[in-house]
């Protein structure tokens, strides 16, 4: 093993050297690791001595012992005589590496002549090719183990790692036409290896129309679907079902693409519409997704809580929102079992769960992230449980207002109220919860403003109060 020594002794040797140190027969060792074999011979010049310890040192005057095996095993003295030996690569300069010999395995004096060796360069890969992949080069060869290699293809580079056994593969994305492709062995502390290269020429992408494989067309299908087809290799493709989210893949060398999983939003008949924007084209198909429970989530923070009288629950949690009457909407910390049943829809179309009785027990759950879930619908949303927005009190939604406007309320926190020109204002409530803030003025209109937790990243939690300013009219008018 290769070690540090904490140690602040200079490598100063005695009078008269007292041990003579010959290295040779430096080779890279096939192990890998930016490590040399040598042939190593010592002689001592004093008498009744059993062994000593080999010592290099780096560029910066650090010191590092090498005395284990390759197999770890550590050797207290090494004896004299000619043996062959190993070491990682440590650079005395650019290109040489210096080695001594000392007799302390924690004070390294030295004791013997510098022996300075050239570090040899790595071997250049080997068994190296290059080969059109449809769209991309696919390059593959040899390395030592673990050793990292830099493939170039013209101006495009990347590195890639070898295996145990020494062994990599790479695939550079490339457009049709006649390249270049080297390969390098990076040496980390030993020299680079010279560079192999190979020509390769990468063909025209085949011209395959956008074709829409699965689902067919009348099928049913569950909400969350996987799409197939094929398209010009290369080429993004756009999916979306049902007026969810649209899904980007991109098609393979062959021309085959998928989406593992499209989400529509929409039950019963709805279109698949399946778009490659690179080359114009656009399919739509009409299929039957299975019945599913449509809900939302309006309200989701825990947290300090305060209601509009300014009662204050210290550790709260309060969700709310939409669904179809007699669901179950359901919680879970981590996205799988056990999930909770958290509130029913009632009939007002409505469910909200509560959690702000003083002095409560530990809420069901907390600021961060959350799960929810209703039996029926195959897709878990993840949501981020904020801070409670503040409570606007006065004015009232809708008020005829002057120019300059009192807002008043409660908040358990500080909070920002962003105004129509997007500029912002920081209010910190009272000791009673209580907070007051006179802005304008505003132009004749109606305005919004939106108060909303002074946390960064919870932005879905807000308060928003719309007013009317008068247009009170001057004494030139009357």
């Amino acid at each position: 093993m290769t070690t540090r020594p904490v140690t602040d002794t200079p490598s100063v040797p005695t009078t008269d050297l007292q041990i003579e140190l010959t290295i040779d027969s430096v080779t890279v060792a096939p192990e890998g690791n930016a490590a040399i074999d040598f042939k190593i011979t010592a002689k001592a010049n004093v008498a009744h001595v059993d062994g000593y310890q080999l010592w290099s040192e780096d560029e910066s005057g650090g010191f590092f012992r090498h005395s284990s095996t390759k197999d770890n095993a550590e050797m207290h003295q090494r004896p004299f005589g000619t043996r062959l030996w190993w070491a990682h690569a440590i650079r005395h300069t650019a290109t040489t590496m210096r080695f001594f010999a000392a007799w302390s395995r924690e004070n390294p004096v030295r004791v013997s002549n510098y022996v300075d060796i050239v570090l040899p360069a790595l071997p250049a890969p080997t068994e190296f090719s290059a080969r059109d992949g449809g769209l991309n080069v696919i390059c593959t060869g040899r390395a030592l183990p673990y050793g990292e290699v830099l493939l170039r293809l013209d101006k495009t580079s990347s590195k890639v790692e070898a295996g145990k056994d020494g062994t990599w593969r790479a695939i550079i994305d490339t457009a049709p036409g006649t390249y270049t492709a080297s390969a390098q062995c990076l040496g980390g502390t030993l020299p680079d290896s010279p560079r192999v290269s190979v020509q390769v020429v990468v063909a025209e992408a085949p011209a395959i129309p956008l074709r829409l494989l699965f689902p067919e067309e009348g099928r049913k299908i569950s909400r969350l679907t996987r799409v197939t087809g094929t398209a010009r290799p290369k080429t993004r493709v756009e999916v979306s079902v049902g007026g969810g989210p649209v899904a980007v893949t991109e098609a393979n060398a062959g021309g085959a693409w998928e989406v593992s999983e499209a989400r529509s939003d929409t039950p019963g008949l709805v279109d698949v519409f399946v778009e490659t924007p690179d080359t114009g084209e656009a399919l739509r198909r009409s299929v039957d997704v299975e019945s599913f429970p449509v809900w939302e989530v309006t309200h989701l923070f825990a947290g300090p809580i305060v209601d509009e009288s300014g009662l204050v629950t210290r550790a709260g949690a309060v969700a709310e929102g939409r669904g179809e009457q007699g669901d179950t909407i359901q919680y879970s910390a981590r996205g799988e079992e056990p999930w909770t049943d958290l509130a029913t829809v009632g009939e007002d179309l409505r469910w909200r769960f509560e959690h702000v009785a003083p002095p409560p027990p530990p809420p069901p759950f907390r600021i961060g992230r959350l799960y929810l879930r209703c039996p029926g619908d195959p897709l878990i949303r993840d949501y981020t449980v904020e801070l409670q927005p503040p409570v606007i009190t006065s004015p009232e939604e809708g008020a005829v207002t002057g120019p300059s406007v009192e807002f008043s309320g409660f908040a358990a926190l500080k909070f920002d109220i962003e105004l129509p020109d997007g500029s912002k204002q920081r209010v910190r409530p009272d000791k009673e919860y209580a907070w007051k803030v006179v802005l304008g003025p505003f132009a004749p209109g109606i305005h919004t403003v939106i108060a909303r937790s002074a946390a960064t990243n919870h932005k879905r939690e807000q308060t928003r109060r719309t007013f009317l300013v008068e247009d009170v009219p001057g004494t030139d008018d009357t």
